[in-house]
């Protein structure tokens, strides 16, 4: 990977940080204190990651891992099922 940073015209930090906010406000108050730390600006010049990714996932909402175990097991299990049944 290139560690050169690649600007892009009319993409400022604020600018960035003024779509999360317009975002958020889709969010009912409580939703919006659990998303705002999940969401923040690219910042290349502070060097480390804002963005809290080490957290327990809400009850009821899917996860990263949670899709991926989902649709695994959708797409390996399910085939193996029904092969199982129609040799019965």
């Amino acid at each position: 990977m290139s560690d050169t940073v690649k600007k892009v015209d009319g993409i400022t930090k604020e600018s960035t940080q003024a779509m999360i906010d317009r975002s958020l406000e889709a969010y009912p108050e409580k939703g919006k204190k659990k998303r705002a730390p999940h969401l923040a600006p690219n910042d290349p010049s502070a060097g480390t990651a804002c963005v809290k990714s080490n957290r327990k996932t809400v009850p009821g909402v899917m996860s990263a891992r949670g899709c991926a175990y989902a649709g695994a097991k959708g797409v390996v299990w399910g085939p193996i099922r029904d092969s199982s049944s129609r040799c019965r």
